[in-house]
């Protein structure tokens, strides 16, 4: 009578070649979910930025007066903070904005997004921006390192 089952070498086979898949899918799955995020917080921006052309159709500027930008409707998703970028008291131009949205964990996700009043986006492989900047975001496009545009 033959005996039923597995011998360890094909368990053994099977182990290893589960661990060959979960060393390759886990880093890509990390991928999907930070860039999943990051389009969360496109989303939220483009959102945010159609708030601003309407208040820019009523009022002829995109700040509530001389010393405050318009509020945004989403100032935050999961992940990342968004502000406007510049003291509005410093803008060249009523018909000019920038919005950056930051994460909340510089550590698990270093990248920014950048989005201007032209409709382009940048994302940027490091900031030194962070969320404890209110109510607008003090520094500058200079302090993002590596922007490339966003889809």
């Amino acid at each position: 009578m033959k005996a039923k089952g597995f011998t360890l070498v094909e368990l053994l086979v099977a182990v290893v070649i589960m661990a060959v898949l979960v060393a390759v899918a886990y880093p890509l799955y990390g991928n999907y979910v930070k860039n999943a995020r990051l389009s969360e917080a496109h989303q939220a921006m483009m959102d945010n930025a159609q708030a601003l052309e309407r208040h820019y159709a009523n009022h002829a500027n995109f700040k509530k007066n001389s010393t405050q930008w318009a509020d945004l409707p989403m100032t935050q998703t999961s992940h990342f903070c968004i502000r406007m970028l510049g003291n509005p008291r410093g803008t060249e131009s009523e018909a000019a904005y920038s919005m950056k949205a930051v994460s909340f964990d510089k550590n698990r996700e270093p990248r920014v997004l950048v989005h201007s009043h032209d409709g382009t986006s940048l994302v940027c492989e490091s900031s030194a921006t962070t969320c404890d900047e209110t109510p607008f975001f003090n520094n500058s496009t200079r302090m993002d390192s590596d922007c490339r545009p966003y889809p």
